[in-house]
């Protein structure tokens, strides 16, 4: 009888893990129709305001000229770009000279030679290639995106059109190797569920977010609040740069360019754990509490149904009496359910829809990346990023 009641007690738990995940595949609906991607067009809208386009690069050299390819062909006039090389001890110079020898459109390289005390490297790179820009607007990238020809007369369109003050995009996330496939569709879902996009484009709520490889910012609102010089020494600067603009009243926004720009944030699982490390440390605050929640919310609902079906074979073939029926084909539909959103999730996302089969080994990756996430903040321990130690 108590075997009973605790094979219901699961199977109830399993029901409702099974909702929520109906309550996604509705998320994902509601999502997909309030924040389309913005989609490619030259189209000019009035006269065309001068871009400066900033790229701040620290040995780039396997990214730097596949990304300057992109930017020097935006559909888009008039604007510059400006390198900021930052302390880069490979061949990211030299390749940033090169291309801007063929180059139609401006192309200029700053060195970067000491950071300064109180700097983080990027927020420096960031700040000083904002110094010698000339255009009315800046747009902050990183090297290893790839750009559309469309991307920037979109986005400054776009800008213009709707009196945007500060314009985020999302990218199109390139995943290549079978980690990437596995956890970073995962992550960048995981984000869009933690952190409500409506709110984060609401004017009058305080939660701001923002992706640093894609910042539109006019530079006058960039300016008055002190640019990256007002958060210089903050890792996850994007996101504290976000914060700042809207807390002075421009209009920021967090919109979907998926069909613009695409970029490969990470290539092997070490890259995968530190950067994601770094990233949600800082979005969370470095609190324990946030992060040992969101722990709780992927073993319970993305790890546990799992478990009690792989431990309900276990007893079917070791010919257990103590084997479940009612449990066995609760966990299996609940887990065929899960892959099966996961499946269309990872299509929307533009990744192998069939690595949705490895949702339990990726759920279990996020898992130790946040218990990462929380030893570093509970022994105080510095994040290592592009060679420099931030705590």
């Amino acid at each position: 009888m108590a075997i009973l009641s605790f094979d219901l007690l699961i199977s109830i738990l399993l029901g409702f893990i099974g909702l929520v995940w109906v309550k996604r595949v509705f998320w994902m609906a509601r999502f997909r129709k309030t924040h389309p991607p913005l989609l490619p067009s030259s189209e000019p809208n009035g006269p065309s305001p001068k871009v400066s386009v900033i790229v701040p690069a620290r040995n780039e050299e396997k990214n730097i000229t596949h990304c300057l390819r992109h930017l020097v062909a935006q559909d888009y006039l008039p604007y510059e770009i400006i390198v900021v090389n930052d302390r880069s001890t490979d061949k990211t110079a030299e390749l940033v000279n090169h291309a801007a020898q063929y180059s139609k459109v401006p192309v200029r390289s700053i060195q970067i030679e000491k950071l300064p005390p109180g700097w983080t490297g990027k927020n420096y790179a960031m700040f000083t290639g904002s110094k010698a820009a000339s255009g009315e607007w800046l747009l902050f990238t990183d090297a290893d995106t790839t750009h559309r020809p469309e991307s920037l007369p979109t986005a400054v369109r776009e800008a213009v059109r709707k009196k945007i003050d500060f314009l985020t995009l999302t990218p199109e996330v390139e995943s290549r190797s079978f980690w990437e496939k596995i956890v970073q569709p995962l992550a960048a879902g995981s984000l869009a569920l933690w952190f409500n996009p409506d709110k984060i484009n609401d004017p009058k709520a305080e939660t701001a977010l923002a992706n640093g490889q894609f910042i539109l910012i006019r530079k006058d609102a960039y300016e008055k609040v002190g640019g990256n010089e007002a958060v210089k020494a903050e890792v996850v600067e994007d996101v504290e740069l976000a914060k700042k603009v809207k807390a002075a009243g421009y209009f920021v926004q967090f919109l979907n360019g998926t069909r613009l720009y695409s970029t490969r944030m990470y290539s092997s699982l070490k890259e995968i754990r530190t950067g994601w490390t770094r990233i949600l440390i800082y979005l969370f605050d470095k609190k324990p509490l946030p992060i040992l929640h969101k722990i709780f919310l992927f073993f319970f609902f993305s790890c546990l149904p799992f478990f009690v079906l792989l431990f309900e074979l276990v007893l079917k073939v070791a010919g257990r009496q103590t084997f479940s029926a009612l449990l066995f084909g609760a966990s299996l539909f609940v887990c065929l359910w899960i892959t099966g959103v996961r499946f269309f999730g990872n299509k929307f996302l533009k990744s192998n829809p069939w690595y949705a089969v490895f949702h339990l080994l990726g759920s279990l990756v996020m898992i130790w990346i946040l218990l990462t996430c929380l030893e570093r903040i509970i022994f105080k321990k510095p994040s290592v990023w592009r060679g420099d130690l931030h705590r």
